[in-house]
């Protein structure tokens, strides 16, 4: 239990540790401790753990003060460490005072933030350190773009485009998605199409302009059986119902023309049964190592007993595992001249966003990242990570995702669990400046700053279904008859719109999945994967979604340092850049606030840029400036 409250420790906070965030190797890192005169302490010890091996080294007592602005009649106990090689340090503090020791240890929850000080050790409650190789950069480019995300299949069809013989159509563009298992599969096989193309999507590209967009983030276009395509079966070719792979450059160069990148979905941790590769199902040329152990890409795949029983993707017999570091196969994707992630970087993509991360060996994201960076400098890749990845664990493994050696960024699965949350009212927004803080602590600054951010993706409920319905549970025929109506759909899309302002507020990549902007409902696979409503946007969602990417659109959001903070109910994020000072407040209760600004951050008389459209009351007044905000309410101020 905590037993002495005046001793203090934040890792969130610059002054305590600096710089924030993950550092280089190398590079030194400040930790600073107060403790109040009134303890008598005698010293503080820093505890540290490299690689599984214990390390006490002694604080300098530097400072006293007799206030300051975390207390009154303290010491300053300062040290400054560093690594040489990358990886994670974790650490917390011993104060020695002559009644007993006291330790300062890090919260239960892993976050970070206010120590905890306690009179027994608890070696399993320390602070993180990240360190990072010193060699480490994320491109520019990336820190800040504006992302969206498309599902080739459902976006935009060319008429005159795509190779739709043999796929199982829909005639209206405006079907739902099937999901009913097939009668003789026993399974949704997700084999219908709509005939969505790279021609459309380059049709597209106006509007997409218009909407502010920077990057486009295609799900997978390589030749596969499914609308998803995540069961590649020829990565050398575009889906034929997509298109030709010069329709792929062609909408590269087309896009680069309008200042927007592309980038592809790489899904290297297994292929599909129905591939060149492996060609279960007998449909292709080539004999693959289901057909003979003598094809090239045998050694690919582990086979129980050959040929019906291999390692598979959770369970699912379509899906084939790989063995990533077996060398024909590692030559294959990655390093023969003409490789295949080589290969479409030179077509025009920059960059990959890497499927199933956790499940890629660390051997081969590293050689990945050096055979992309060789062909394409300043090329960009994303891991999907579900959970915080500078710490994560899989297979048992500490994983070696954010040392500087494999990816740029990840996939903010953590920003978008917190904000709904957050706006579904499970946590307040204390703990919603937490989860942001720790991740600020845990990564890279300029890993931070590209996260690819987003409040809906083709793995989860839409965003505007996902805070206005309760789905977890529901059948697949439930999840197909969900509809929002009336006044729960009204609050809904209120809410979503408050969900989209805080991706584009804080520091990375806010990513739009498509049709979010427009309106878009849905629960999971294949639901969250209709067709765009092209002629039947939500404009009032349009609107504001052209809006934020115009807020966005300065150096404060785009590079400005963070600044968040909770009272009650309200949540404020602060961007500062040189001169340049943005404040978005935002009321997550169904309750009225009023609040008086903070005064010590305005030098002026703040300008309301816009708000959610809820009524917002900004008023000047003797003492202060004052804001009203409504129930799911927020304002952008510009000083």
């Amino acid at each position: 239990m905590e037993t002495f409250k005046g001793i203090k420790f934040n890792s969130h906070d610059e002054y305590f540790k600096s710089p924030a965030g993950a550092v280089m190797t190398g590079s030194p890192v400040t930790l600073r401790v107060l403790v109040p005169h009134g303890l008598d302490a005698y010293g503080v010890t820093l505890r540290l753990w490299e690689d599984g091996q214990e390390k006490l080294l002694n604080m300098m007592r530097s400072k006293s003060f007799d206030h300051t602005p975390y207390g009154d009649m303290l010491d300053e106990y300062t040290i400054n460490v560093s690594r040489e090689t990358s990886g994670l340090v974790w650490y917390q503090f011993i104060v020695n005072t002559p009644v007993r020791p006291y330790y300062l240890c890090a919260p239960k929850d892993g976050l970070g933030g206010d120590a905890e000080t306690r009179e027994h050790p608890h070696t399993d409650r320390s602070f993180q350190l990240t360190v990072c190789q010193k060699t480490f950069s994320v491109p520019e480019w990336a820190q800040g773009s504006v992302m969206y995300q498309i599902f080739p299949d459902r976006f935009f069809r060319h008429e005159n485009s795509g190779d739709v013989s043999g796929r199982r159509m829909h005639k209206n563009w405006l079907d739902e998605p099937d999901y009913l298992p097939d009668p003789n599969r026993g399974y949704y096989p997700a084999d219908d199409f709509f005939g969505g193309n790279l021609k459309g999507i380059e049709d597209k590209l106006d509007y997409l302009k218009d909407l502010g967009v920077e990057v486009i983030y295609l799900n997978p276009i390589f030749k596969a059986f499914s609308n998803h395509r995540y069961d590649t079966g020829d990565y050398e070719t575009v889906d034929p119902v997509l298109g030709t792979n010069e329709d792929f450059s062609h909408l590269c160069a087309a896009a680069k023309a309008k200042g927007i990148r592309i980038i592809l979905d790489g899904v290297f941790s297994h292929t599909g049964s129905d591939s060149k590769y492996f060609n279960r199902e007998g449909n292709y040329p080539e004999t693959g190592a289901y057909q003979s152990k003598d094809s090239p890409c045998y050694p690919w795949y582990s086979f129980k007993e050959y040929p019906e029983k291999y390692d598979c993707w959770w369970g699912v017999w379509s899906l084939p595992c790989v063995k990533e570091n077996e060398p024909s196969y590692k030559d294959y994707i990655i390093r023969n001249r003409d490789s295949i992630v080589k290969r479409w970087l030179s077509m025009g993509a920059s960059g990959w966003r890497l499927d199933v991360a956790d499940e890629l060996p660390d051997s081969f994201i590293a050689d990945l990242r050096s055979a992309v960076k060789n062909e394409k400098s300043d090329a960009l890749i994303i891991g999907e990570v579900w959970e915080d990845a500078s710490n994560k664990i899989s297979y048992g493994t500490q994983r070696e995702f954010l040392y500087g050696n494999e990816l740029d960024t990840v996939m903010n699965y953590p920003l978008k669990n917190a904000v709904t949350d957050l706006l579904k009212q499970k946590i307040m927004p204390e703990e919603f400046c937490r989860r942001v803080l720790s991740l600020k602590e845990h990564y890279p600054l300029e890993t931070f700053n590209s996260l690819m951010n987003f409040v809906s993706t083709h793995d989860v409920d839409r965003i505007i279904t996902d805070l206005g319905a309760d789905t977890d549970g529901l059948s697949r025929e439930e999840q197909a008859q969900l509809s929002l109506t009336g006044e729960a759909l009204a609050a809904a899309k209120g809410a979503a719109k408050l969900a989209a302002l805080i991706i584009f507020a804080l520091p990375g990549m806010p990513c739009i999945y498509y049709g979010d902007e427009a309106g878009l409902t849905g629960c999971r696979d294949p639901f969250n994967r209709k067709t765009y409503p092209w002629g039947r946007e939500d404009t009032e969602l349009l609107d504001w979604y052209k809006t934020l990417t115009r807020m966005h659109d300065c150096s404060c959001f785009r590079k400005g340092k963070l600044g968040i903070e909770a009272a009650g109910s309200l949540l404020s994020i602060r961007r500062i850049f040189e001169d340049e000072r943005r404040y978005v407040l935002i009321n997550a209760s169904d309750e009225t606030v009023e609040t008086m600004l903070d005064g010590t951050y305005f030098r002026k008389t703040p300008k309301l840029l816009f708000d959610a459209g809820l009524g917002v009351q900004f008023s000047e007044r003797e003492n202060g400036f004052y804001l009203l905000l409504p129930p799911k309410g927020a304002a952008v101020f510009e000083d």
